[in-house]
């Protein structure tokens, strides 16, 4: 049983650094769990969560506490298949103001594209964004704090809920080209394949749903895209407010830039000109951010690919191309030579390589 205890963090609040999540999430776990009645309750007050935080459901808790949650009510409760659980009955009344603008929004794509307009308001920390090729759509998920292990859970969670509110906008037999999960799926393919009606592999670098581009783009039948469009930027300018802004991030220029690289490693170049045009900074004044808090960006960016990289290996069936892309290196040759550097061992001989 995993309580994330890696993340030292006591207070009951949200701390500095770390993701949060708003508590209107917590409803879907207390729905899936309810003939557990109030035996749930004292697991939520260890996770510095209670029932009537409910009240006030835009309040934040800590993300990796949440998903800690998850994780140890699956297991003490027998529920493997909590997370999926709740996303299967996770609908569109269920988010509250939210519905009305997913209806506006014409077509799923553009509902998915504003669920991913309010994620770092809704849980912080966490990348949801979509990838376009020439006849899909990759959604992808996923936590970007590499100590909030294990997540499967909250994966399972997060993307059979976008499936069931995709069910609920454009039909009941709607049904993704792919899902694609984090976690190993040894003995869980096939329910999983049961409720995506799609084939589902796991192991794989990233969260996601590859959904038909023409699903995407087919307009709802009760569409009027004149006034939805009109209404969708009423409702996003209302629930923008409502929701008050992101999380402030820290000072520190040394969690920021983490920050940064995190959300942009695998998915584009890094180097520090470019992270200092995201913080409104010169290259020259980040980098004397950096060395007046003890650090270098190179020393964050080979930090963040280490990590990075001995989670891209404890995964089986990824090879060393693909893990030197994720990790912005021009070949595997390079991704060889500087994991070595950093570990003392080739990535094939890695000890927690599966």
């Amino acid at each position: 049983m995993s309580e994330n205890t890696d993340i030292e963090d006591t207070a009951p609040g949200p701390k500095a650094g770390f993701g949060t999540i708003r508590l209107m999430f917590l409803t879907p776990l207390l729905d899936a769990l309810s003939d557990m009645g109030k035996r749930i309750d004292p697991l939520l007050r260890e996770h510095g969560m209670f029932r009537s935080q409910l009240e006030t459901p835009y309040e934040v808790v800590p993300l990796h506490r949440y998903v800690s949650l998850l994780e140890v009510a699956a297991e003490k409760f027998d529920r493997p298949y909590l997370g999926l659980q709740m996303g299967a009955s996770f609908g569109l009344a269920d988010l509250g103001p939210f519905y009305a603008l997913l209806r506006a929004a014409g077509n799923l794509r553009g509902a998915l594209d504003c669920l991913a307009l309010f994620q770092s308001r809704l849980q912080s920390r966490t990348l949801f964004e979509s990838r376009r090729d020439t006849d899909t759509t990759a959604y992808v998920y996923r936590i970007e704090d590499e100590r909030v292990w294990p997540r499967t859970q909250d994966s399972e969670f997060a993307l059979s809920g976008y499936v069931h509110i995709a069910r609920e906008l454009i039909g009941p037999k709607w049904a993704p080209r792919m899902v694609h999960f984090e976690h190993p799926i040894e003995g869980r393919k096939e329910r999983l394949e049961e409720y995506f009606r799609a084939p589902v592999l796991g192991n794989q670098l990233i969260n996601g749903l590859i959904i038909d581009n023409d699903d995407l783009d087919a307009g709802f039948a009760t569409a009027v895209p004149s006034q939805d469009r009109k209404l969708r930027n009423i409702l996003e300018w209302h629930l923008l407010d409502l929701m008050g802004p992101e999380a402030a991030p820290s000072e520190s220029f040394v969690s920021l830039t983490r920050d940064i690289i995190s959300r942009w490693l695998g998915r584009t170049h890094i180097d520090c000109a470019a992270v200092a045009a995201e913080l409104k900074l010169s290259e020259r004044s980040l980098r004397r951010r950096l060395t007046e808090e003890g650090t270098s960006f190179r020393e964050l960016l080979q930090d963040a690919r280490k990590e990075r990289a001995q989670t891209i290996l404890s995964k089986p069936g990824v090879s060393l191309a693909i893990a030197a892309e994720q990790l912005g290196y021009s070949d595997a040759a390079a991704f060889s030579r500087a994991f070595k550097e950093w570990t003392g061992y080739s990535p094939g001989r890695f000890p927690g390589k599966t």
